[in-house]
């Protein structure tokens, strides 16, 4: 399944996983979280269970949450993190549970929170 993007009758977007976000589709994975950023003020990354995410992936996400808040939108999931998400966050060493200020000082729903 690839990468893609859907906007909901609400006007928020949808960015589907599909089964790799790792360096090889970084690019892809990057273009549609900016064009999905500068569309809607809610964008959330709903994930394929089995999707395979690499540390390149992982930054992505960091990054795309930081670039929300600065554009006053929202950058969440939708569903639950799949495995690799939470394997790669641990192995990395990435867990937090400190606030995030790009979270409205709430804890990290990337790296120790919920969303």
């Amino acid at each position: 399944m690839p990468l893609n993007s859907s906007v909901r009758e609400t006007g928020n977007i949808i960015i589907t996983s599909g089964d790799r976000l790792t360096i090889e589709n970084a690019a892809e994975f990057l273009q549609i979280i900016r064009d999905a950023l500068e569309a809607s003020k809610h964008v959330a990354i709903e994930f394929e269970p089995a999707v395979e995410i690499d540390i390149t992936g992982l930054q992505i996400l960091c990054s795309a949450c930081k670039s929300a808040a600065v554009l006053g939108a929202i950058f969440t999931y939708h569903g639950p993190q799949p495995p690799a998400l939470t394997d790669i966050i641990a192995g990395s060493g990435a867990e937090r549970h400190a606030v995030c200020k790009h979270n409205n000082d709430s804890t990290c729903i990337w790296f120790g929170g919920t969303n």
